[in-house]
Formats: structure tokens, C-alpha cells, sequence
């Protein structure tokens, strides 16, 4: 026993599209929790700082370059005797620098003179004010790695006020937009360097450090924490946003002085490229690298003006991507997948404004490339769906239609939504043409000669059908019905079944007259309009279907074709077409004419001749 197609109804459909939608969501929780974005997530976090631009930061740091420019100017070549840096800290110190801080690790004695690092521990000791810079070192060994811990030279340390971390946070396509508030080597805790500098900045190394997973808290300073031991920094711009001096400049004491120094955090560090001291950061484009001592000025500046960023926790991560999912799902839900596609980028530009109303007036991190993914994921499984069932639903109508109306009309059907096959009331015009004697004449030919003119005529009235915009119902043995105005609307529909008449008499005519040379029979025919309301659509059982009209306006449209035998006519149409075409047509009025199967008389109206317009109409 063979099973009974399956028909998937219109809920169906909707149900389907729920349920692909959810699914999308989940594959989309899924893909974005195992971090597969997260660089990309990175990056749209640097967009945004380059969208939000450069901003002069408050605080007061400025930065001592060792520069290019420095080595070209300094009396010593590279590298300078530590004296040097001892008088770069006494002229500072006669500027009133508040702190002195140096991104430079002196974890070796000089080779040159010990009395170069004694003259620099003198200097750091008077200034009272100095932060040097230590770091930790990762030594393979031919069992495992070691870490090491690198401290300035005893003479420097124990005359500064205080060391700090001068790590940064590499994230894993080796951007710096973190930094490192401690770390930790063995029951020992290192703090940062910019974190020690504002120590020094307000006098408070006695005061006691606090810090859990969640904040810092040191004296007047509270700081937030990113994954128990980070910060995420907020930098004000690209490198050279900060107030810079050459070094050059604080040793000789020229070009520089107390308006430039007076109560500042003075960061020593260098910014010369080929000491590979410089780091790509969210505002690097083209290989612009910015200076580690400019990140510590970011770090501080973000720090002092309590100006500080914050990022979406994994919890609400979770359940924005969920949202968007499921809120692009319904948004996409019941519209055409071109539509659905104006609606996904109006949904990624809102989205993406928002999040950057977030990042520039709260400092709110929000996930950008998560719920984007899910946005675009859920649209493209949803429309995937869609376009394979508007395909087989486009087929159906091809199936349906493409022996019933022009190729150009089934084209037209496809374009247009708002063609309905399932069935509705519609304003039509329907035609009735039948070959008068046709069934006794064909008995007195043979099979292959009936076959031969039968088909030569149904192929040339069919294409005149088609000519006009019409669908062609069915053939009834030699007789043709057509309809006009439907499936696709036309608003004049009675115009183009008249002329569709006219066109099938003359085209008779010429069929005639080659018939008549070949030695073959004449043919007759009788044509019947009528225009009115009808029920139109798909009617048939499960296993066949075929588009048609039915209702009482269909039977008197039957009922003129077969009139004309009894008029004597060839061409009859109803009181409703004539009302239609009356400006095209010259008629002959018959009234108070019986119509088999009504009751009531009716006047009828026999075309004479008929006036083409000089246009038709489009579709509406």
C-alpha cells in the first residue's frame, strides 16, 4: 500500500521555524562559550576605542623618553652611565616632581664604575620619591622552567621608596588592554608599577594594601579587578597622547623645568623602538606600537580619575546571546527572507549603537561579536529553511501553472506574494469557446487528420491566451476555457477576454483558408464571456489538483458559448463584460433572452467588432 503524501500545513512551517530557531540559538551559546570568538571579540573592543577617539587625559603624568632623539643629543652614547640617570632624578626632584618612576629594571651592577650606581642610589635616596621597576624571569632549565624574581641592585633598592611590576597583560593576539595589579612568587606579593607610582603619588606606602578577587583597596585608591589579580585599562588615546620630554632635555635641564614638572608623576621609560620596549594596544593601526611606560601613564591615568572599564561577566554574557537569539528568531519569524534580511542589519546597527552608547558613556564592555554571531546564525538557519520550502512551494506553482498560463505569467506568480492558491473570491472574467459540429465532422474524417486539425487549433487558440495574460483551465474535448484576472489580478480582465475573442475568430480565419488549400474542412466555433464574482484555487483530491473556478458566474459564461448556436452568433458576452468594454467593442444588444438554468431573462451582447487599447494594463 502506497503512503499518502505528507502536506505540511502553514503551522507546520511556523513550528518548524520556532524550533530551528532555538536550536541555532543553542549551537550559537555553544560556539561563543568555548572562547571561538574571543579575539574577535578582542578587536571589536578596539574598534570601539578608535571610534571613540582620543581624550585628553587628566591626570597628571608626564612621560621622560629615552628617544631617538636623546641618543643623538646625550654626551655618551648608548647606554649612559648610571650617573646620568642620578642627574636626571636631581633635576626633577629641584622641578618639584611629586614621583619619579622608572619602567627600567637595574637588576645588574654596572659594569663600567660602581660609582655610577652609588652616585644613582645617592640621588634616589635624597629624592625621597622614586619608584624603580622589577619583573619576573622565565629561565629554562633542562628539567622544567623557572621563574625569577629580578630586583634592582641592593644600592638602588633599599634608597627607593618603593619597586612595582613593570609586566603587562599579553592577551593572544598580543594586545595589551590589561595590566597586572599582582603577582604573586612564592609567599611574596608584587604590586604593579603604576599602581606603586600613585603609592608614591599620595604618600601612602605605610598605609596597608587590601585586595580580594573583586577590588583593591589602598588608602585613597580603589580599584576594581578583572580575574582576581588584573585591571582592564581605559586608555586615553594613541601612543603620544601624554605629555612627553626627550631625556635630553631633564639632563641638560634645558627646554624643561618646574611648569612642565611641578607636582607630576614623572614615568622615565623608553619609547625608542629599537630598545623593543613598545606594545600593540587598542589604538595600534599599521604597526603604530605604543611604549610600555605610556601604558603605566594609561593605567594611572585610568586609575586617578577613577574613569574605569568594565566587562560583561560570562553569567550575563550567557543570557544576552540567548536573548538575541531568540529575539532575532521572532523578528524573522513570519517575513520573507529578503525582508528578514533588512530587519537582521537595522537589529546589528541598533545592537552595535547601543554598545557603543555603553562603552563611551559608562565604560560598560558589552559582548559585540557573540550576539552578533547569534543574530546572524539564527537569521541564515531560519532563511535556510525558508528559501527550501519557498523553492518547493515555487516548484508546485510551476508544476500547477506552467500548462495553464505563459511562461512570463508563471514568473509573475512567483514575484508576487500576495497570490493566494488555496482558495478565495475574486472578480474575474471567464471564456467559453467550443468548435461548432465538431463531433459529427470528425466522424467522417480519419483518427490521425482529427488528431492533426484539433491540435493545431487548441496550440493557436492556447497561445492567444496566453498572448493576453490568461490561464488556461482546461480543454473539455475540443472546447476551451479560460480565465482572466486570475490567479493573477487584472484589474482589466474583461477587456482582455474580449479581445482574447476577437483574436481567436481571426486567427480561425487564417486556420481556415489554409485548411480550405490543403483540402481539409472548415471549422466553426461559438465564444461565450461572461465576468463576475467566482471561487477560485486549488480543488482536486490528494493525488490530483488543478487550478480552477467555480460558481454560478462560470456557468453562464458556459451557457452564452452554447447561445450562440441558437443566435446564430460567434461571439457572445454578458450585460457585466459589456459594462466593461463597451468603449472597445461595437455590439448588437439581444434582449430578454433565455439562459439555460435561469430562471430570470437576460440581456445578451453579440461583438461585432472590437478596438484594441493602446496599452494593457500591469498586474495591480
Amino acid at each position: 500500500m502506497k503512503k499518502k503524501p505528507i502536506r505540511h500545513t502553514k503551522t507546520y512551517h511556523r513550528r518548524m521555524i520556532i524550533i530551528i530557531g532555538i536550536i541555532a540559538t543553542v549551537a550559537a551559546l555553544v560556539i561563543t562559550r568555548i572562547g571561538f570568538f574571543d579575539t574577535s571579540e578582542n578587536r571589536s573592543i578596539d574598534f570601539r576605542f578608535k571610534l571613540r577617539g582620543a581624550e585628553k587625559p587628566p591626570a597628571p603624568v608626564v612621560i621622560v623618553a629615552i628617544d631617538e632623539e636623546s641618543f643623538r643629543n646625550m654626551p655618551e652614547r648608548w647606554t649612559w652611565p648610571r650617573d646620568v640617570y642620578g642627574r636626571v632624578v636631581d633635576n626633577l626632584v629641584k622641578w618639584g616632581a611629586k614621583a619619579i618612576v622608572f619602567d627600567v629594571v637595574y637588576s645588574e651592577p654596572t659594569v663600567r664604575n660602581p660609582e655610577e650606581d652609588l652616585a644613582f642610589a645617592n640621588a634616589v635616596k635624597k629624592a625621597g620619591n622614586v619608584v624603580l621597576g622589577m619583573r619576573f624571569v622565565v629561565e629554562q632549565t633542562e628539567k622544567f622552567k623557572k621563574t625569577l624574581v629580578q630586583l634592582p641592585i641592593p644600592e638602588l633598592r633599599k634608597n627607593a621608596y618603593d619597586i612595582g611590576l613593570v609586566h603587562h597583560v599579553f592577551d593572544e593576539d598580543t594586545h595589551v588592554r590589561k595590566n597586572y595589579m599582582r603577582l604573586d612568587h612564592g609567599e611574596r606579593q608584587y604590586y604593579s608599577l603604576s599602581l606603586k607610582a600613585l603609592g608614591a603619588y599620595y604618600r601612602q606606602n605605610a598605609v596597608p594594601l587590601n585586595m580580594d578577587s573583586q577590588v583593591l583597596r589602598w588608602g585613597e585608591l580603589t580599584v576594581p579587578l578583572y580575574k582576581g589579580n588584573q585591571f582592564l585599562i581605559n586608555y586615553a588615546g594613541p601612543p603620544g597622547t601624554f605629555e612627553t620630554v626627550s631625556f635630553h632635555k631633564v639632563y641638560h635641564g634645558k627646554d624643561a623645568g618646574p611648569e612642565v614638572f611641578k607636582d607630576k608623576i614623572v614615568l622615565i621609560g623608553s619609547t625608542a623602538e629599537i630598545l623593543h620596549d613598545v606594545f600593540l594596544t587598542p589604538f595600534s593601526e599599521k604597526g603604530n606600537m605604543m611604549p610600555g611606560v605610556e601604558i603605566h601613564a594609561n593605567v594611572i591615568n585610568t586609575i586617578m580619575t577613577k574613569d574605569f572599564m568594565k566587562q560583561m561577566d560570562n553569567f550575563s554574557a550567557f543570557w544576552l546571546v540567548l536573548a538575541i537569539g531568540l529575539a532575532t528568531s521572532f523578528m524573522v519569524f513570519g517575513i520573507r527572507t529578503l525582508a528578514g534580511l533588512g530587519i537582521l542589519a537595522a537589529e546589528v546597527l541598533v545592537y552595535f549603537a547601543v554598545s557603543q552608547w555603553f562603552f563611551v558613556e559608562h565604560n560598560y564592555i558589552i559582548r559585540l561579536v557573540d550576539p552578533l554571531f547569534a543574530m546572524v546564525l539564527c537569521y541564515l538557519s531560519i532563511s535556510t529553511y525558508k528559501v527550501g520550502v519557498e523553492e518547493k512551494e515555487s516548484r508546485k506553482i510551476k508544476d500547477v501553472f506552467s500548462k495553464y498560463v505563459s511562461k512570463n505569467l508563471v514568473e509573475e506568480l512567483l514575484k508576487n506574494p500576495d497570490v493566494k492558491l488555496g482558495g478565495e473570491k475574486k472578480e474575474v472574467s471567464i471564456l467559453f469557446s467550443d468548435i461548432r459540429g465538431f463531433t459529427s465532422m470528425s466522424e467522417k474524417m480519419g483518427p490521425e487528420e482529427v488528431l492533426e486539425i484539433l491540435n493545431e487549433y487548441l496550440t493557436e487558440m492556447t497561445e492567444i491566451v496566453f498572448e493576453n495574460g490568461g490561464t488556461l483551465d482546461k480543454f473539455i474535448g475540443d472546447a476551451v476555457m479560460a480565465l482572466f484576472g486570475t490567479p493573477l489580478y487584472y484589474k482589466d480582465h474583461a477587456y482582455r477576454a474580449v479581445k482574447t475573442a476577437a483574436m481567436m475568430k481571426e486567427k480561425l480565419a487564417q486556420l481556415n483558408e489554409k485548411w480550405e488549400k490543403e483540402g481539409k474542412n472548415r471549422l466553426k466555433i461559438g465564444i461565450g464571456i461572461n465576468s463576475g464574482e467566482v471561487v477560485a484555487g486549488n480543488m482536486g483530491s490528494l493525488k490530483r489538483m488543478e487550478y480552477t473556478v467555480i460558481g454560478d458566474n462560470v456557468n453562464i459564461a458556459s451557457r452564452l458559448e452554447s447561445l450562440n448556436k441558437e443566435l446564430g452568433t460567434e461571439i457572445l458576452i454578458s450585460e457585466k463584460t459589456y459594462e466593461q468594454v463597451k468603449d472597445f467593442v461595437e455590439a448588437k444588444k439581444h434582449m430578454e433572452i433565455k439562459v439555460k438554468g435561469k430562471e430570470n431573462y437576460m440581456d445578451v451582447y453579440e461583438v461585432l467588432s472590437f478596438a484594441e487599447k493602446e496599452k494593457i494594463q500591469k498586474p495591480l
